[in-house]
């Protein structure tokens, strides 16, 4: 037996019991928030926008007036194929997304209490979009707002997917030199349009 195969048995053999996660009551954190304001207030402080809206229909006017220049855009709202520029079904690889100027995408879950919004497979059809766009946008209806990460993971479960991530305001660093660089290895730009 080789020195590696030791190595991972003393591993197996050694394994600490598995613990119970902690029950949490999300009732002791309710501060009685008022979610959209909240959510709005974070979104704003890690560097993103909200914008009220009525509709999907709306958003797309709203964007080509944001964004008036853009040559390379893609949406996955419903009757938006008129925005999009490219098409997916024949992209060969990832890397040929890199140009991409505007993502619009749609989620079902926002948190309230740091201004995250949960996207999963549902909602990317090739994973790298959010981070590869110039400027992302979010389209998020204001019912699917909790309080607190709490409640996100517990909603979690019911979305079912493979693959998901939390984001929250566009790409920033503040490691260089210690000054806030908003776009530094993804988005620019995070607009998050929130419907009533």
């Amino acid at each position: 037996m080789g020195s590696r195969n030791q190595i991972l048995d003393r591993i197996k053999a050694n394994k600490p019991e598995l613990l119970d996660l902690p029950i949490i009551n999300p009732s002791i954190f309710d501060e009685g928030l008022d979610l959209i304001q909240e959510f709005t207030k974070k979104v704003e402080v890690v560097g993103g926008n909200v914008i009220a809206a009525n509709s999907n229909e709306e958003i797309i006017p709203l964007i080509q007036k944001t964004f008036p220049d853009t040559k390379v855009n893609f949406s996955n709202l419903d009757n938006s194929t008129s925005f999009n520029t490219i098409s997916l079904a024949s992209l060969q690889k990832p890397h040929d997304l890199e140009d991409l100027d505007v993502l619009i995408l749609e989620s079902k879950l926002g948190v309230a209490e740091n201004g995250a919004i949960w996207l999963s497979d549902n909602n990317i059809p090739v994973r790298v979009l959010p981070f590869i766009t110039k400027h992302l946008v979010l389209v998020l209806s204001a019912k699917d707002i909790v309080a607190y990460m709490h409640q996100a993971y517990d909603k979690l479960p019911i979305i079912n997917s493979d693959f998901g991530v939390f984001i929250a305001g566009p790409s920033k660093t503040a490691d260089i030199e210690q000054s806030l660089v908003i776009g530094a290895h993804g988005a620019l730009s995070l607009t998050v349009f929130l419907k009533k």
